[in-house]
């Protein structure tokens, strides 16, 4: 993707959380977004550094879940977890369903449970966004969260999910535009 325009904004998780929200835009209307806990970096160029850190070590950050997840063609038939950990805060595993197909996220290491809590309702809403009605199913989980053992800790379904973004909706200050804009 082409990055023909940057967007640093202050925002609010779910969970009422403030964090510092990078979108970078590309051609064609494609889009990426950074949610970062607010660590304090108030430098726009420190904010896009970290956001830029952050985007490579999720896409190099590859790795097959076992041997046959390795030699697979990608019909995975059973889940199996990985882990890796550099001892600060937790390991989690995101699992996310579009549509008729789920994927599973690399394991990311977070700060608490409330924080994975707080991605998988954001990764949620943002799943909920692409859902289309009489097409996919409108119903079940959207994310599910497991620790590196693979024991499932939170699941946030579709009624979840649409509450969060109904909430978040709610909670905008006249003037600030919704990301990515609705129809």
């Amino acid at each position: 993707m082409q990055v023909v325009r940057t967007e640093v904004v202050n925002a609010k998780a779910p969970d009422g959380q403030s964090i510092r929200r990078v979108i970078f835009c590309g051609e064609g209307g494609d889009c990426v977004t950074v949610d970062m806990a607010n660590v304090g970096i108030q430098a726009e160029d420190e904010v896009l550094a970290r956001a830029k850190e952050i985007l490579i070590q999720t896409a190099t950050f590859g790795l097959a879940a076992n041997e046959y997840d390795a030699s697979s063609n990608g019909n995975f038939d059973e889940v199996a977890m990985t882990s890796a950990s550099d001892g600060a805060g937790g390991v989690y595993v995101f699992e996310c369903r579009d549509g008729e197909t789920t994927r599973r996220i690399p394991p990311s290491t977070m700060a608490s449970l409330d924080a994975a809590r707080s991605e998988a309702i954001r990764c949620a809403i943002d799943l909920l966004a692409d859902l289309q009605p009489g097409t996919d199913a409108l119903s079940g989980w959207l994310v599910r969260v497991s620790n590196e053992n693979g024991d499932l800790l939170c699941t946030v379904d579709v009624a979840e999910a649409d509450a969060a973004r109904q909430a978040s909706q709610l909670s905008k200050p006249d003037g600030i535009q919704q990301w990515p804009p609705k129809d």
